[in-house]
């Protein structure tokens, strides 16, 4: 065999080893994500591919180095830098690669010129573009051999050289991705068409108590594990077409930790199919404070009625309010009284079991209670068998002499109908009205205190009530004129207790006891 194919002989083995070099190269630059070391990979290949001794990988945006390599062992002074950058931007401009033994344009002249002082043998200066956009160099150096970048090598240098860039290209945008994707407070996890995990943040970390690194690539049935519902929303989100889908569900961290997760589904279009993103966030805390806030406002809530049971509601909800509002004194305002008792109750308590007698006061009480209520009345007091109310203090309204009369003859009604016979047992209440001048305001001592109204219509209303008869209701001509009730009231004059003269009354009554009232000191007036 002649010399001449001897060299063509080895020149094939050397161009296949070079060409399964591309190959492994492509594979290798392939088998990373992560961004850093990628672009190293990328330089260290190229580096090996061409037998460069120095390279620099240099990104479009601010020109950045990304990656450098130095293998030939010279005095870092002797740096070949300051000339890379006019190399590197004719590279940027053209998007053409550039080797040694090029024509180098005017512009680049000083820096070619440099290159050559520094006794740089072999130059190379490739491209990585990605659809037509160039998104980084590689430059490549050896001042050891010449010639090193042959035709043939700088073919397989640039075919390695968009395989590079769609790799940094891939991985840039994956790193952009997580990067992004680590600023979310939310946990994010995507899955692809194929139902496998592609993503999962920082924060779904966090929030599971489980590494990225062991979710990705699984299937549904890692994360089913945390959140038992999550085959079952999956289905429904693909079934429905792969919409919108929110939900809460309960799950729970691999020690047992229970959680209560939002969910939110949306669609993410891939090369494999329809995927999704779903958006995790973390309600486990809110749900505790607010179920702890409701537990508090209930508990409040059934404080104050039980003490609404012992005092005014305004002055519970005043305690409630501002426990330092409460203080002693009051203030004058207009009110309309009403004092009803139970007629001949002393005798009734005598006569009848100790048990059936408060079955009855109890039963009074309650619908006396409950139609001052009705009526925007307060409950001023429970006295013996009888109750006062108040109608005005502490929010007088123009129409409290209305609502306190209405209240009035509702109770008579109900007392002397429904409640004689639901108790199987007749009762008779007399009801007194006044209306008045009066000071409202909390009276006692520091350490006990009741909230009520003081003045002269007060005691004209416990004295009118004292001296209706059983059945009858007496309004004062005060509250009468500023009622006009509805009702057969009848104007007379009665002796109330502590009054020298008679005073003026508009009496409601049965027809029985009507002609009884017409006597000396109770007589009717023309």
């Amino acid at each position: 065999m002649s010399a001449r194919p001897r060299e063509a002989f080895a020149d094939g083995r050397v161009f296949l080893a070079k060409i399964q070099r591309l190959a492994r190269a492509a594979q290798l630059v392939n088998s990373s994500l992560d961004f850093d070391a990628v672009v190293q990979d990328a330089l260290d290949l190229a580096m090996e591919l061409s037998g460069a001794e120095r390279g620099v990988l240099m990104l479009r945006e601010h020109r950045r180095i990304a990656a450098t390599r130095d293998f030939s062992g010279l005095d870092p002074s002797e740096s070949t830098e300051a000339a890379v950058p006019a190399v590197v931007e004719r590279v940027f401009e053209t998007k053409e690669p550039l080797f040694t033994g090029d024509d180098v344009p005017s512009e680049s002249r000083n820096a070619a010129d440099s290159i050559v002082a520094l006794h740089s043998r072999s130059m190379a200066c490739v491209p990585l573009c990605v659809r037509d956009e160039i998104i980084a160099v590689i430059y490549l150096e050896s001042r050891v051999i010449p010639g090193i970048f042959r035709p043939a090598d700088r073919e397989l240098l640039i075919l390695f050289a968009h395989q590079a860039a769609l790799a940094i290209h891939t991985a840039r945008h994956l790193d952009f991705q997580d990067r992004l994707l680590e600023t979310i407070a939310n946990g994010v996890i995507t899955l692809d068409g194929a139902r496998h995990i592609t993503s999962f943040n920082r924060a779904a970390e966090t929030t599971f108590g489980v590494g990225a690194r062991q979710m990705r690539g699984a299937g549904i049935t890692a994360l089913a594990a945390l959140i038992p519902a999550f085959p079952e929303l999956i289905d429904t989100f693909y079934s429905s077409g792969g919409v919108l889908l929110r939900a809460e569900v309960g799950a729970h961290r691999p020690d047992g930790t229970a959680l209560t997760m939002q969910l939110r589904f949306t669609p993410l279009d891939g090369s494999e199919g329809k995927g999704v993103a779903i958006v995790v966030t973390d309600v486990t805390e809110q749900r505790r404070l607010e179920e702890a806030h409701a537990a508090e406002l209930a508990h409040k809530q059934a404080i104050q009625a039980s003490f609404s049971r012992y005092l005014a509601p305004h002055v519970v909800q005043s305690l409630v309010d501002d426990p330092q509002s409460v203080r002693l004194g009051g203030e004058r305002c207009r009110a309309t009284m009403v004092f009803a008792d139970i007629r001949g109750f002393t005798s009734l308590a005598a006569t009848l079991e100790p048990e059936r007698v408060s079955e009855i006061l109890n039963a009074y009480f309650e619908e006396a209670v409950r139609i001052v209520f009705e009526h925007d009345g307060l409950l001023d007091k429970f006295y013996g068998d009888g109750v006062m109310a108040v109608f005005g203090p502490p929010r007088p309204r123009p129409d409290d002499a209305e609502r306190a009369v209405a209240a009035a003859q509702r109770l008579r009604d109900v007392v002397h109908g429904e409640l004689a016979k639901r108790l199987a047992y007749p009762l008779a209440i007399s009801i007194g009205l006044a209306s008045g001048e009066v000071v409202a305001g909390h009276f006692g001592s520091q350490r006990r205190m009741d909230y009520t109204v003081i003045g002269d219509a007060v005691n004209l209303a416990q004295g009118l009530q004292s001296a209706s008869p059983a059945g009858g209701l007496y309004l004062d001509e005060a509250t009468y004129l500023a009622a006009r009730p509805n009702g057969q009231f009848h104007r007379i004059a009665a002796r109330v207790k502590g009054r020298g003269e008679l005073v003026p009354v508009y009496a409601l009554l049965a027809e029985d006891t009507l002609e009884e009232l017409k006597t000396p000191n109770e007589r009717a007036l023309e």
